[in-house]
């Protein structure tokens, strides 16, 4: 019974190692689109919001563009 145990504990520590090892590799390549995701929803309420204000404002007949 103890070397059952004993096999099935060495197999689930060489488990959570490799995984372990996994991640080591793979988060760092999670990192990059993350921040890209954060700025671009940012990007994109920002837009949101700047459009919706420039609804609301209605134009003045009497403005003069001078070039």
């Amino acid at each position: 019974m103890a070397g059952l145990l004993g096999i099935f504990l060495g197999g689930f520590g060489v488990v959570i190692f490799f995984i372990g090892q996994s991640l080591i590799v793979l988060i760092p390549l999670v990192f990059a689109p993350t921040v890209c995701g954060i700025l671009c929803a940012i990007l994109y309420k920002a837009h949101t919001i700047t459009t919706a204000n420039q609804e609301q404002n209605t134009p003045n007949p009497v403005r003069l563009d001078v070039i």
